[in-house]
């Protein structure tokens, strides 16, 4: 049955999670137009979600939709899917042009090269995975999910974790290289644009 919301409907999301394995892909996912959103990673929910707590400014995702454009924050890990064996990303953002998935590293430490390393390995093998995995799902219903929209991905951090610019273009090119040249950010900050596709 459709959800009635375009921007899901378009790359017939709902159909593609419709199995067992997968909570009901109606319960996963919630809509937002305001002009500024925060998304969070709720450690006590385990998934993420919009918050409007100032509170939650430190470990927030910020995004700036200056068009107050429909934005569905998709919760996948522990919500749209549970316990996947080598990890998912966290969420995703879209509206019918472009889709983000993100993954929350704000309880990340460390200032060696080393752990830095270590934290954005494992959140660019979550990300990794959470595409082939919507890849093959998009596939059983015919969706080539690349053509459908703008992919990208967005690892957020702490703004305490140390972000050498070095270390961060060389995971920018090598995720693009590996995976059909689909962008990878490190920033707290999304200013939401409607790209053409």
């Amino acid at each position: 049955m459709a959800v009635k919301q375009p921007a899901i409907d378009r790359i017939r999301l709902d159909e593609a999670f419709a199995t067992d394995t997968y909570k009901p892909f109606n319960e996963c996912w919630t809509v937002r137009m305001n002009s500024e959103l925060m998304v969070i990673d709720d450690d006590d929910e385990k998934y993420s979600r919009f918050t409007d707590d100032p509170d939650d400014v430190q470990r927030a995702l910020m995004v700036i939709n200056a068009n107050n454009r429909q934005i569905i924050l998709l919760s996948i890990d522990h919500k749209l899917i549970k316990e996947h064996v080598g990890g998912i990303c966290d969420c995703a953002l879209f509206d019918d042009k472009q889709f983000r998935f993100v993954e929350f590293k704000t309880n990340a430490y460390g200032n060696s090269e080393q752990s830095v390393r270590d934290t954005f390995d494992k959140a660019t093998e979550q990300l990794k995975e959470t595409i082939r995995v919507f890849k093959d799902r998009l596939q059983k219903v015919d969706i080539v999910f690349e053509d459908a929209v703008t992919l990208s991905c967005h690892v957020v951090v702490s703004q305490r974790f140390p972000k050498r610019r070095a270390i961060i273009q060389d995971y920018q090119m090598s995720f693009a290289d590996e995976n059909d040249n689909i962008g990878l950010f490190f920033s707290d900050k999304i200013y939401w644009e409607a790209p053409e596709k």
